[in-house]
């Protein structure tokens, strides 16, 4: 489990966690807001080891990672710090509360009327508070407003739009930026160890999301589910129009080899009753994460495009520089205008894609925008 010292470059956050520590003023809850993969749930458990530390240090205040809460916390085994995460695409009422048909069920009630034992408080992390369902959000609003005094409640979210308002008014909140490009690219290539050309195009893939840049440092299949990508975008530019509901086809496929990019090689199970509490197609939502995570890769190729039509080799901004050759010579194919319709596409095909259109409707439609005149 992270520390705070552990933590890069979320100093304003971490400033005001640890006077709020420090002063033994915190919240009941807290809510975390920023994009996915930025670094909220490395900062909700920081604060959690921190939290419930028995003997914290106080210059500055960090967990001590030595007591029995620390260590139990750092294995993962510190039962007073607990994480929901949704069931299918919601959170249910029956994870908090019992409930007769769940016998499973019930954290809340089972815990939250008796103080820690092990640590200095109880806390509760929920991941993705966003996905909520009605029942489980009002059930929440009371203990929320007056949690016992040995309860912390640290909920996730990428934007406070996204959650209740009745839930956001009983949180404090606390934003989770990324970081700029080229100081993740630093951090990628001093501290993990990256090649300074793959630390620069996984930091401008992740967009200054620490967490995300992460997840795709430490996998080696993403190097190979990125050269895939990209040895297909090549192709794209130069292909006629007349190929588009081929390469549309072939779009499809490559996006279902795409596991570590999309995050599918860690992703739990489905739970055995997701069908029947949520009605979701787990293999469709997983289809659609696979899809926008190589639509997020043709991105950034057109983007390549684009800057090197513009400003040539002298360009800065360029992702895939290890494609320099081939890229300048596909770009200068190509009109500004041109590659700013790519983008476009590919952008309206991602919206289309969170908004559940036909996937073979938005693939094909695409293709014929990407592909010649």
């Amino acid at each position: 489990m992270p520390t705070f010292s552990s933590l890069y470059n979320q100093e304003a956050a971490i400033g005001a966690l640890r006077r709020a520590l420090e002063s033994e003023c915190l919240p009941g809850a807290y809510l975390f807001v920023g994009p996915a993969g930025v670094g909220k749930g490395a900062l909700a458990r920081a604060l959690a080891q921190a939290a419930a530390c028995l003997n914290p240090r106080r210059d500055p205040f960090d967990a001590c990672g030595v007591c029995e809460s620390c260590r139990r916390a750092e294995a993962g085994t510190q039962p007073e710090i607990v994480t929901f995460y949704p069931v299918g695409e919601q959170m249910q009422i029956w994870q908090f509360w019992e409930r007769e048909n769940r016998p499973q069920s019930g954290v809340l009630t089972r815990t939250l009327l008796y103080a820690p034992t092990l640590g200095r408080r109880r806390v509760y992390i929920l991941e993705n508070a966003d996905t909520l369902n009605e029942s489980a959000a009002n059930s929440l609003l009371k203990v929320l407003e007056e949690p016992p005094p040995y309860a912390l409640f640290i909920l996730l979210a990428p934007h406070p739009a996204r959650v209740l308002p009745t839930i956001v008014s009983r949180c404090q909140m606390v934003r989770v930026q990324a970081v700029s490009i080229d100081a993740l690219t630093a951090y990628l290539r001093d501290t993990v160890g990256l090649e300074p050309d793959r630390a620069a195009m996984l930091a401008a893939y992740a967009e200054g999301r620490i967490g995300q840049a992460m997840q795709l440092a430490q996998n080696p299949a993403v190097a190979e589910e990125i050269t895939r990508v990209l040895d297909f975008a090549e192709t794209l530019p130069e292909a006629p129009r007349v190929r588009a509901l081929r390469l549309a086809e072939q779009m499809r496929k490559l996006a279902g080899q795409i596991r570590a990019l999309a995050g599918e090689e860690t992703e739990a199970a489905p739970a055995a009753d997701e069908a029947e509490t949520t009605g979701a197609a787990p293999k469709e939502r997983a289809g659609r994460r696979q899809l926008a995570a190589l639509f997020d890769l043709l991105v950034a190729f057109y983007r390549d495009l684009l800057a090197l039509r513009i400003a040539g080799e002298a360009a800065r901004n360029v992702i895939n520089r290890e494609r320099l050759p081939k890229l300048s010579r596909l770009a200068q194919a190509g009109t500004p205008d041109r590659w700013v319709r790519c983008l476009d596409a590919l952008l309206l095909a991602r919206r289309r894609l969170d908004a559940n259109a036909n996937i073979a409707l938005v693939t094909e439609v695409l293709a014929m925008t990407l592909t010649q005149n």
